[in-house]
C-alpha cells in the first residue's frame, strides 16, 4: 500500500526537521511550498502494510512537533 502525507505549518523550521526525520525513515519528500500564508510539504512511502499503524507513527510525529494540519490518503 502507498501513503502520502501532507503536513502544514506556520512555521517552515518544522517543516524541514519533519521532512529530514521521514526521509532518513524512507519517505520520499517534496519541496516545501507556501500557499495562503501556511507552509506545506508533501511526503509518500510505498510498502505500508498497515494504515493504523502509519496513522498512530505519524500522529506522534505531529504532536511531538506541534504541526498545525496533517492530512493522510492510502492507495
Amino acid at each position: 500500500m502507498r501513503v502520502s502525507h501532507t503536513l502544514k505549518s506556520m512555521e517552515r523550521e518544522k517543516l524541514e526537521i519533519v521532512a529530514g526525520l521521514l526521509q532518513q525513515a524512507g519517505y520520499r519528500a517534496g519541496k516545501i511550498d507556501w500557499q495562503t500564508g501556511v507552509n506545506i510539504v508533501r511526503l509518500s512511502r510505498e510498502g505500508v502494510s498497515s494504515e493504523p499503524e502509519e496513522r498512530a507513527r505519524i500522529q506522534d510525529i505531529v504532536d511531538h512537533f506541534g504541526i498545525d494540519d496533517w492530512t493522510a490518503t492510502f492507495s
